[in-house]
């Protein structure tokens, strides 16, 4: 639990990282990111069982599927970008 712990902490902060770059991607993110949260407090204080469980590892799973893409567009989509370009020789 302790793990998903620590990556709730980082998976609150992505949405700034990606505000100037992807906005939309960042307001698609905030609703997952109060879901983990949500279902962690719950889950602290309440054992819900499988049901409980099942919720928290699917909005986790959401979480980490957006934070891949976010990862793609903000540095790989660019750096391919960049890699096509025709090399100008300064002479």
């Amino acid at each position: 639990m302790d793990v998903f712990f620590a990556y709730l902490l980082i998976a609150t902060a992505t949405p700034l990282f990606l505000w100037m770059e992807r906005r939309t991607l960042a307001i698609m993110h905030i609703p997952v990111i109060i879901a983990m949260w949500v279902v962690f407090i719950s889950n602290m204080n309440a054992d819900f069982g499988i049901l409980g469980d099942t919720i928290f590892m699917l909005a986790f799973t959401v979480n980490v599927f957006i934070a891949h893409m976010a990862i793609f567009h903000l540095f790989i989509v660019p750096f391919f970008k960049m890699m096509k370009k025709p090399k100008r020789i300064i002479q």
